[in-house]
């Protein structure tokens, strides 16, 4: 689990989820969290936003190399 997309998302549960890892432990009272609707809409909201910017830069990108 060591791609640029999950430690962005890693990032972005970190920040608005209070989740350091995605690692299991398999100890339940660190492997599960209880975590607001609103905190999740703030953290999918994120990862929408961070895949526009990725999209768009991408975009970009392609447009100068064809240019």
């Amino acid at each position: 689990m060591h791609d640029e997309r999950l430690e962005l998302l890693l990032a972005i549960s970190r920040r608005t989820l209070g989740i350091e890892s995605f690692e299991l432990t398999g100890k339940p009272t660190a492997d599960v969290h209880l975590v607001s609707a609103e905190d999740i809409g703030r953290a999918l909201e994120s990862a929408y936003d961070a895949g526009l910017i990725v999209g768009y830069r991408m975009g970009r990108a392609e447009c100068e190399q064809t240019a």
